[in-house]
């Protein structure tokens, strides 16, 4: 009986221990399991970058915790981790742009070369900035699909291709006309942000999923671009850096002013695409203090020194081809109607040294040979004045209110 009795607390014994060896062996390989995926991408498919800042003397885990709160990464114990294993001192402060596609060991690299670095990606992945040419843009997906750079140029160009853009995604492909005149080129299509090209295919293909993509996420701008005529390549190249509520902004600025402007071009005889155009130039979208607090949409100057009527600023000015920032005095306005009002006035009289100074604007029969005149006509000292407002009325299609 002793015997037995000891055989059976021998067996127990075993029994137990193999349960507790394979409960530590699940959690083992549990933790491992969560650990990895904690290195992952947090959302492979994501496009968007957002800018991320981690502040100076924050430690590894601070970090983490600050890109997880971003939902940049999926563990904040991850990357903390990862970090004091590959060295945690090589991690620079600063303000990043990042996406929820890029791994744990990707961010980590990127950090450890500083805020100015492109962001770093994994195998097959291409990064798209806003401010990249074509001929880089190619380079960057032809890096992570093998796809020459030459063949994604051709596609970007192919009329071909275009024709079947445009009957796949008619909202987002207005502005381009293969039979005709290019007016945007695929490229401009292209939203900007870290895509995953594994697998794709050849170029057109690539193309195509790039177009896929800028699609889905331009969907909520549709209805205001139809309503107002607005390309595709002006939400674009806004929202990627602003957002939605810069371009809201933009469109209500425009949207308020319109119909005044309309008004004095029937009363002066000035286009009102050029009046809309140099007011939200000349005052950034009314986001300058001039404009802002002063009513001042157009920098007007003035020599009117009594309280209330004039204001000493900053502002940028082109010298021999140099642009100085100078102090100046500038003209206060009580409504910004008065301001459009003048603007129109000063450009339909002129001024009491020259009543003919604008006279070739008001000749003018369209709006770009109104911006041409302004330009001779000596409204501006910036050069590229001209191409400004002319890409300005197109990109918003400001033309409407002429008619």
């Amino acid at each position: 009986m002793r015997v037995q009795k000891r055989r059976r607390k021998k067996r127990s014994f075993f029994v137990k221990l193999m349960a507790a060896m394979a409960v530590i062996i699940i959690a083992y390989f549990s933790f491992k399991i969560i650990s990895d995926t904690g290195y992952q991408a947090l959302n492979p498919n994501d496009t968007k970058f957002k800018a991320v800042t981690i502040k100076s003397g924050s430690t590894p885990q601070e970090m983490g915790d600050t890109l997880q709160k971003e939902k940049i990464i999926r563990s904040s114990h991850a990357f903390a981790k990862y970090a004091k294993q590959y060295g945690s001192e090589k991690l620079i402060a600063g303000t990043y742009l990042l996406s929820a596609a890029q791994d744990v060991e990707s961010i980590y690299k990127q950090m450890t070369i500083g805020p100015t670095a492109a962001p770093q990606l994994p195998e097959g992945y291409a990064y798209i900035g806003n401010t990249q040419t074509p001929e880089q843009t190619a380079q960057s997906i032809a890096t992570a699909t093998n796809v020459p750079s030459a063949k994604i140029l051709q596609a970007y160009d192919d009329k071909n291709l275009i024709k079947k853009m445009e009957a796949k995604y008619p909202q987002l492909m207005k502005g381009v006309n293969p039979s005709g005149k290019t007016t945007y080129k695929l490229y401009d299509y292209v939203y900007p942000g870290v895509y995953n090209l594994k697998g794709s295919g050849n170029a057109d293909a690539v193309v195509e999923k790039l177009l896929g993509i800028a699609n889905d996420d331009l969907k909520p701008y549709y209805s205001e671009m139809k309503a107002n005529g607005i390309p595709a390549p002006t939400v674009i190249s806004l929202t990627s850096v602003s957002g939605k509520s810069e371009f809201e902004r933009r469109l209500k600025f425009i949207k308020k002013i319109a119909p005044y402007a309309q008004e004095l071009s029937k009363e002066y005889g000035i286009l009102a695409s050029i009046s809309i155009a140099q007011a939200a130039h000349e005052s950034n979208w009314d986001n300058s203090i001039l404009s802002s607090k002063y009513n001042n949409y157009y920098g007007v100057k003035t020599q009117d020194e009594r309280a209330g009527k004039s204001v000493v600023l900053e502002t940028s000015e082109v010298v021999d081809g140099e642009t100085q920032t100078q102090k100046a005095r500038f003209a206060v306005y009580k409504s910004w109607k008065d301001s459009m009002k003048q603007h129109a006035e000063t450009l339909a009289k002129g001024n009491t040294w020259n009543p003919d100074q604008f006279k070739d604007v008001l000749a003018a029969k369209n709006y770009k040979q109104a911006a041409k005149a302004l330009q001779d006509d000596s409204y501006a000292t910036d050069t590229n004045y001209t191409q400004l407002l002319i890409k300005l009325i197109e990109s918003w299609n400001l033309e409407q209110y002429d008619k």
